[in-house]
């Protein structure tokens, strides 16, 4: 199971918020090129987002559901890359003096990954979600200072 954890200085309902927009995820998922549509009633448990993954010109379409969630401290994704896996993605949020720790933890359930998992996969997976996180905290941070201008003076 890759396990990472990143500070971000941003207020941790900001956080949230990226995570609770489906549009957001091909700019912080690595590998996700493009998110084709979504559910109105993303994030509820069930809710899903249809995405295109892959490298140069080898794609995948399949989607993500919302398997848990608590308000402001916890999404868990189940991300499908089929036929290849079927992950647990579980981005956990925790304040830390008006920052925010995010912690994800991604490991495959289904599919032949799951069958075949290892210390290679594991260390692999680790080095994405590290970009993942970089990412996030640059989409947190943009749309922080998003809400700052729209704020009124």
């Amino acid at each position: 199971m890759a396990r990472n954890r990143a500070l971000v200085d941003v207020p941790i309902d900001t956080v949230f918020r990226v995570l609770s927009d489906p549009r957001t995820y091909d700019e912080f998922v690595v590998g996700t090129k493009r998110i084709r549509r979504f559910d109105p009633t993303w994030p509820e448990v069930g809710s899903t987002f249809h995405h295109t993954l892959g490298f140069g010109p080898l794609v995948l379409r399949d989607l993500t559901a919302v398997a848990e969630i608590e308000e402001g401290r916890q999404v868990v994704l189940r991300a499908q890359m089929r036929p290849f896996a079927v992950n647990r993605v579980a981005f956990s949020l925790r304040a830390v003096e008006g920052a925010t720790e995010i912690a994800v933890e991604e490991y495959p359930i289904e599919g032949p990954a799951a069958k075949t998992w290892n210390r290679v996969f594991d260390g692999l997976m680790w080095l994405r979600n590290q970009e993942m996180l970089r990412r996030l905290k640059r989409v947190a941070e943009r749309r922080l200072a998003q809400q700052a201008r729209a704020a009124p003076s």
